[in-house]
């Protein structure tokens, strides 16, 4: 018994080394997890095979020619390891003429006189079997910490695989958006620069209030310009906000405000602050924020932007946010809605690119949108 105990402990802890090598490729892992079990068991053959096509594959292996070498492909109907792929059972014996399988097909066709094996299991679904194998049969049965070390051993394969083909996957995926961004850009930055050479030509000519107005459409263009550089940079980059520098709050305010004033419509801007921050993804946030005061709080809302401890924040006095997106908002988890929609959505983003912190506060009276955790460049 305690013998047993001392080989439970050595076999976990050559899986605990396993589980801990990030520095190797799979296949490395693979050999590695394969040489070990061979090891323990006291066995000459170590196999990794593949069944998903119906077909016994070897993937991986100690054999190094014949049909069980790497790369090598044999009838499964044959093999000791269709019991395992059928059962998703672990199947094992030290003398095939001792056990239940003495007349089993697979004894003659493989040549094999003892056998462990385990199925390997890939996002639910059967991929193959790690299997352990001699010529010979073995001196000892084998023991049940053997062969819960086998099932582990190839628990841990599956795991191992799953994550190699999730990763692939997601690259794969990461190619295909980084494509369709580039191909969206560039479909759009043909009109987007058409409309901004028709104004200019325009503005040549143009006077009083016509002037103007061209000027909103040449700037709106020009904008456009630089959100199409950040959707590439998002794509490409992920969440980050990439290069900050110094940048005046009411500058980049008055930007995005640019955008949505009106008549009756108004910002107050009681801020003299300058913030290390990525212009364009920071004016992103003020015209998301500014958009949705607007759209919810009628054409005569009064937005502020205005210090904080650690920050500034944006504050309206519009009919407030629904409760729930309220509640949610800057969070994540199961209980976040899905109304939350795309512009909060961006706010979101921009904010956590710039890893700061934010809040939210929300009634009838208005709703302030705070965030802290902003580096200030020092006065003067």
């Amino acid at each position: 018994m305690a013998t047993e105990s001392r080989d439970a402990e050595q076999y976990f802890a050559d899986l605990y080394r396993l589980a801990i090598a990030d520095d190797l490729t799979l296949e490395e892992k693979i050999d590695r997890a394969i040489a070990v079990g061979c090891e323990r068991l006291g066995v000459e053959n170590g196999v990794l095979s593949y069944t998903g096509d119906g077909d016994y594959e070897v993937v991986e292996s100690t054999i190094g020619e014949g049909v069980y070498a790497p790369g090598g492909r044999s009838d499964l109907d044959t093999t000791w390891c269709r019991h395992v792929t059928e059962s998703r059972e672990s199947l094992g014996f030290a003398d095939v003429s001792e056990s239940a399988y003495a007349d089993d097909v697979a004894r003659e066709a493989t040549g094999l006189a003892c056998y462990i094996g385990a199925p390997v299991v890939v996002d639910n679904e059967t991929y193959g079997t790690l299997c352990f194998s001699g010529d010979d049969p073995r001196e000892t049965a084998f023991t049940e910490t053997e062969r819960r070390f086998v099932r582990l051993l190839a628990r841990w394969v599956s795991y191992e695989l799953e994550r190699d083909r999730h990763h692939r996957e997601l690259r794969e995926q990461n190619e295909r958006l980084d494509e369709f961004v580039g191909i969206v850009a560039h479909d759009l930055r043909n009109p987007i620069s058409t409309v901004r050479g028709y104004a200019d030509l325009a503005l040549e000519s143009a006077e009083g209030e016509q002037a103007e107005h061209l000027e909103r459409i040449r700037r709106a263009a020009e904008r456009m310009e630089g959100l199409v550089t950040d959707l590439l940079a998002l794509a490409r980059d992920g969440g980050g906000v990439g290069e900050r520098e110094p940048v005046e709050l009411t500058a980049v305010a008055r930007d995005a405000w640019a955008f949505f004033e009106s008549d009756d419509a108004e910002l107050r801007l009681e801020t003299d602050a300058t913030v290390y921050a990525n212009r364009s993804r920071l004016q992103q946030l003020f015209e998301n924020a500014f958009r949705n005061a607007v759209e919810h709080g009628g054409p005569s809302v009064t937005v502020t932007v205005r210090d904080v401890d650690g920050g500034f924040a944006i504050e309206d006095d519009g009919p407030g946010l629904p409760a729930e997106i309220a509640r949610t908002l800057f969070t994540s988890g199961s209980e976040r809605t899905e109304r939350i929609g795309l512009g909060l959505s961006i706010i979101e983003r921009v904010v956590g690119g710039h890893e700061w912190d934010a809040t939210v506060r929300s009634d009838d009276g208005g709703t302030v949108l705070e965030f802290v955790g902003v580096e200030r460049v020092p006065a003067g």
